[in-house]
C-alpha cells in the first residue's frame, strides 16, 4: 500500500477507533431494564483490536515519512506562521482609540504589504511542498 491510501486508511480507522468507542460508552453502564444495542464486551475488544492497528498503521507511516520528515515539518510550521502572520497588527500613523481622547500615534515595522509579501511567498513555498509531499506519498509504499 502507498503512503496516500495509508493516510486515508489511517483518517478511517480513526472515525471507527471514535465510534466502536462511543458504542462502548453508551453501552458500558445501562440501567437493568436496558436492552442493550451492543455488546460492551464485543465494542471493547473491537476497540483495543482498531487501536492496536492504527498504532501500527501509524508507525509504518512514520517510518516511511522518513526521508521527508523535514519537508512535513516545515509544512505544518508555514502553515502555523501564515495563519499568525495574518493577524499581525499593522496599524501606522495617527489614529483615534476608545481609550484616548487624542489620537494615538503608532509606528509599524511591518506594514500590511510587506505583511501580504511576506505571506505569499510562504505560501509559494506551502504549495511547493505540498506537491513534493503528495508525490512521494504515491510512489513511497509501506511495509
Amino acid at each position: 500500500m502507498n503512503l496516500t491510501k495509508a493516510l486515508k486508511t489511517k483518517k478511517k480507522l480513526i472515525k471507527q477507533i471514535n465510534t466502536t468507542y462511543s458504542r462502548l460508552s453508551e453501552s458500558n453502564s445501562v440501567t437493568v431494564d436496558t436492552v442493550r444495542t451492543y455488546s460492551p464486551e464485543d465494542s471493547y475488544n473491537e476497540w483495543i483490536r482498531l487501536t492496536n492497528e492504527l498504532i501500527d498503521l501509524k508507525t509504518k507511516i512514520q517510518l516511511a515519512n522518513a526521508p521527508i520528515a523535514g519537508k512535513i515539518f516545515r509544512l505544518g510550521e508555514l502553515k502555523s506562521m501564515v495563519s499568525s502572520f495574518k493577524h499581525l497588527n499593522t496599524f501606522g500613523g495617527k489614529v483615534n482609540n476608545r481609550f484616548s481622547s487624542e489620537p494615538v500615534e503608532y509606528v509599524v515595522h511591518i506594514n500590511t504589504l510587506q505583511r501580504d509579501q511576506i505571506i505569499e511567498k510562504w505560501e509559494e513555498e506551502i504549495e511547493q511542498l505540498q506537491e513534493e509531499i503528495e508525490t512521494f506519498n504515491a510512489v513511497t509504499k509501506i511495509q
